[in-house]
């Protein structure tokens, strides 16, 4: 097991050696000697549910069948697992979404998925939070993601090495349970199940004409109904992330992500002079 502090640039934590619990220690968001970070569309349903939410109905086009859709995020965005997170500036629909990344522990490629397998170190659990305001504004540049995501990453408390996780892994995730909750109140639980790509081939697609190095973390993408964006056409939505709400994502062997949702900074003018009249 790797405490994720030292996740990227430090050594291994035992489990079985004496020292002070998680508890007891402050944990530091594990940048130091991380690389890049992409975040994939691991799983088509929740691509699905999220333009059903928005009154797409239309099938997904084809190509999404193709490739694994990712963004780069951005690695100084990262918290610890139990750090508070801000919401954005101007933000009024902030998100979550649970996840789990993958942790290159050697670089790499145009690797197949076999060869994949070798390169990955262990798994730890990512939350992806999410401007939902913003992401949809930035959808019509058709640039990608931008201020929809810069704000913050958050990654579990530690990470299962590989040979730890394969007692868990299938073919399409993980056998195990995990769940995400606002203030008490669960938004989804249930397996780790249905990625339509496995890990290998996400790792295996990202270093396609291009490099993986060890410190880079690849994620699933967002596991079906685990965001409050595919609730919210729903008629009991709760509405979106508000100062003071504490929200947990339970990852069972990968830990758990507690964080305290806080009241955005003030707002500053990023513009030398006002927008022009349309």
């Amino acid at each position: 097991m790797l405490l994720a502090s030292a996740l990227t640039g430090g050594g291994e934590v035992d489990s079985e050696l004496d020292g002070p619990a998680i508890s007891e220690v402050e944990l530091l968001a594990p940048t130091d000697g991380l690389v890049s970070l992409r975040d994939c569309i691991g799983f088509l349903q929740h691509v699905r549910n999220t333009r059903r939410s928005r009154g797409v109905i239309e099938p997904l086009p084809p190509m999404w069948s193709e490739r694994p859709a990712f963004y780069f995020a951005n690695p100084a965005s990262v918290r610890a697992a139990n750090a508070d997170i801000a919401i954005p500036t101007g933000s009024t629909a902030f998100d979550f979404e649970l996840e789990i990344g993958a942790v290159i522990g050697r670089g790499g490629s145009d690797l197949d998925a076999a060869q994949a397998a070798d390169h990955i170190a262990g798994y730890v659990l990512y939350c992806d939070w999410s401007a939902r305001d913003a992401q949809a504004e930035e959808r019509v540049l058709q640039i990608g993601q931008g201020k929809g995501k810069d704000a913050a990453i958050s990654l579990g408390p530690w990470a299962l090495d590989a040979a730890e996780a394969a007692q868990y892994r299938v073919e399409d995730g993980f056998a195990f349970e995990v769940s995400v909750s606002v203030n008490g109140e669960v938004v989804h639980a249930g397996p780790f199940r249905g990625m339509d790509w496995s890990f290998e081939e996400l790792v295996a697609y990202a270093s396609v004409g291009s490099e993986i190095r060890a410190g880079d973390v690849i994620a699933s993408g967002t596991l079906p109904l685990c965001c409050l964006l595919e609730h919210s056409a729903s008629a009991d939505f709760r509405g979106w992330l508000q100062p003071g709400d504490v929200v947990r994502l339970d990852g069972g062997p990968l830990g758990a992500i507690t964080t305290t949702i806080q009241a955005p900074a003030v707002a500053r003018a990023w513009r030398r002079t006002p927008a022009p009249a349309s």
